[in-house]
């Protein structure tokens, strides 16, 4: 044992388990600068409606203070039809919450047209970075190109919809697929791997040999399978990723439950006549979790990836912006010099599954003290 060794021992002793983690994944410098760019796309993503709109974050319209932007919150984070209506009625007295369709009432105008017209109703306004809904067609910036002095950095689209709010609002997608797809991965797995690992017997037998057919098929064209059966929606995309890439998480909490079950512990636990249930998610689950957390760094990276693969073969919702659509769209006007609709979408998906893939490997490293230098 050398010295670095020693002195790491001793720096650990009367730790608590995480807090060796931490200490240890402070440490590698792959891992952090993967955490803190994951940071900043979640970030993105929070503030995108403030960051990339068609109208003011905050405003006084007609004496009255409101908050135009936060409108398209719901539009953007909710994706079911009938809880935007819900949340868009939503009112206190006489007093609408920010993210309320009352704000969107300007009598047929929209608000770059009432800023330009200097309405002298509009006393003040504030407005986002990029003053383009992602949504929204411009007939008058068909194909534009990028330019730093332009009213389109990152240029438009083939009809006309600004590149960089897209982009954006693309962080969204991803990051709301990526953490509800792996979210009904890892319920799904969490619970049948523990039932498989406790319990073991023909219940083991039955689900082990489930996943192993269910892991015999490839998962993308799997996925495919399906969504061409089902309306093409971003909820129904989240669910089917979800409801397949559970396989690896089952496998790693059977096996970390099955060592655990050997643990006087467990035992004792049972000796004293806990019920099943209790061992199985006060005591077990706590101590099996931990390989789970690395799965899922991996396993956000890969919905991603898969989202904006169906999105470019085709395959994905089009009402919602998304990375992989911008490259396929990108894809077909590339003789014409388009090539800011490949690069910068690109850019935006290698940065996102990179932070994911270094934070997945720099957790791996801090928990298993086999990987420790």
């Amino acid at each position: 044992m050398d010295r670095a060794e020693l002195a790491e021992m001793q720096a650990t002793k009367g730790q608590s388990y995480w807090s060796i983690v931490r200490t240890q994944f402070r440490k590698n410098r792959g891992g952090m600068l993967g955490f803190w760019t994951i940071m900043g796309i979640v970030t993105i993503a929070l503030l995108a409606p403030l960051l990339a709109n068609d109208r003011p974050v905050i405003c006084k319209y007609k004496d009255d203070v409101k908050f135009p932007a936060f409108a398209t919150y719901v539009d953007n984070w909710v994706p079911w039809q009938g809880m935007r209506y819900w949340l868009k009625s939503l009112e206190v007295g006489d007093r609408y919450f920010p993210f309320s369709e009352h704000y969107e009432d300007l009598e047929g105008k929209s608000w770059k047209q009432v800023r330009a017209e200097n309405d002298p109703e509009l006393a003040w306004s504030a407005w986002p970075p990029v003053e383009w809904n992602p949504k929204k067609f411009d007939s008058q910036s068909i194909k534009v190109q990028p330019a730093l002095d332009g009213e389109h950095l990152l240029g438009a689209d083939d009809q006309g919809r600004d590149v960089l709010a897209r982009i954006i609002h693309g962080a969204v997608v991803a990051i709301t697929v990526g953490v509800v797809a792996m979210g009904i991965a890892t319920f799904i797995g969490i619970f049948l791997g523990m039932i498989a690992g406790f319990f073991g017997g023909w219940i083991d037998l039955l689900l082990s040999r489930f996943v192993e057919i269910v892991m015999c098929f490839p998962s993308f064209f799997l996925i495919i399978a399906v969504i061409s059966f089902i309306p093409p929606s971003i909820v129904n995309i989240m669910l089917v990723i979800g409801f397949i890439s559970w396989t690896g998480i089952f496998r790693l909490i059977r096996g970390e439950v099955l060592r655990c079950r050997a643990q006087e512990y467990v035992t004792a636990a049972q000796a004293l006549g806990i019920p099943s249930k209790s061992i199985m998610f006060k005591h077990l689950l706590p101590n099996a979790v931990a390989p789970v957390f690395v799965a899922v760094a991996f396993g956000i990276a890969g919905a991603v990836l898969t989202e904006t693969s169906l999105a470019f073969l085709g395959f994905g919702d089009t009402s919602v912006p998304s990375w992989g659509e911008i490259v396929s769209q990108g894809r077909q006007y590339l003789a014409e010099g388009l090539t800011h609709l490949v690069i910068a979408p690109g850019i935006a998906i290698f940065i996102t599954l990179t932070a994911f893939n270094l934070f997945g490997q720099g957790l791996r490293d801090a928990m298993d003290p086999r990987l420790r230098r």
